[in-house]
């Protein structure tokens, strides 16, 4: 799922969007945001410049600024 949330942080810098067709995919992804949500958060705050959190977001989680 890492690899998945990496994809989408990338995606989210375009502009563009992704949308899981597969219900199974889009339960697992979930799943893992929530257990990994502390180290999503704190890898956006050391990423964002001055710890300003961007207004795309996924799950309130901000995105990356790869």
């Amino acid at each position: 799922m890492h690899f998945y949330w990496r994809i989408i942080e990338e995606l989210k810098c375009l502009g563009e969007t992704w949308v899981f067709n597969d219900p199974s995919l889009r339960r697992s992804y979930t799943i893992w945001i929530h257990r990994n949500a502390d180290a999503v958060r704190l890898f956006n705050e050391l990423e964002s410049p001055g710890g300003v959190h961007r207004s795309y977001t996924y799950g309130n989680i901000p995105h990356s600024l790869n």
